[in-house]
């Protein structure tokens, strides 16, 4: 019998996910849309993977990347650093900070649900390594096209590993209300 990742859950791991983008792959007060998309189709050469992990489920999350002149000068402005700056393991380095940042930002609030849940460090892999997602048999599996920047979009993955039935009380309206609550009136 498969474990099943509940409509709730996948919402809540959608939002979280969006979140976590916008606050670590674009610069403070950046828009940066997060959408799911249905193409499986990756032409990127790298990924940089992370895992969040509890006893009932583990997600691996994937962020695709070219090392091209797009991509090293979105990075190295978040790092204050030139484009030519932003080459080899300079730029490595840069894609796995940022790439901790979103994860850490995901882990804390799936902590929330979850109270023994940690995160790994991140893992640079080839493109092929994704193709065989399946292997680990996920009960759940989204990509999604984030465009941090006018001329740069970045797609991610999110392969969820269910042990147990995974559900979580998330609710988008209880987030809007305390969104709007936290809004500033200025009259």
């Amino acid at each position: 019998m498969t474990n099943v990742v509940s409509e709730r859950a996948r919402s809540g791991l959608d939002h979280f996910l969006a979140q976590a983008t916008k606050n670590a792959l674009v610069a403070t007060g950046e828009s940066c849309p997060v959408t799911p998309i249905d193409d499986a189709s990756a032409t990127e050469r790298e990924v940089v993977m992370f895992t969040v992990s509890s006893y009932t489920f583990r997600i691996l999350l994937f962020i695709h990347f070219e090392s091209n002149a797009a991509t090293r000068a979105h990075f190295g402005r978040l790092a204050d650093k030139s484009v030519d700056e932003m080459a080899g393991e300079r730029f490595l380095d840069a894609m796995m900070e940022r790439g901790n940042l979103l994860c850490g930002a995901l882990n804390r609030e799936l902590a929330l649900f979850f109270p023994h849940i940690g995160m790994s460090t991140p893992c640079i892999l080839h493109r092929s390594a994704v193709e065989h997602i399946g292997a680990v048999t996920p009960a759940f599996t989204r990509r999604y096209r984030a465009q941090v920047s006018a001329d740069l979009a970045l797609r991610l993955t999110i392969a969820v590993c269910a042990f147990a039935d995974l559900d979580f009380p998330f609710d988008h309206r209880a987030v809007d209300e305390t969104k709007a609550a936290s809004e500033l009136e200025i009259f």
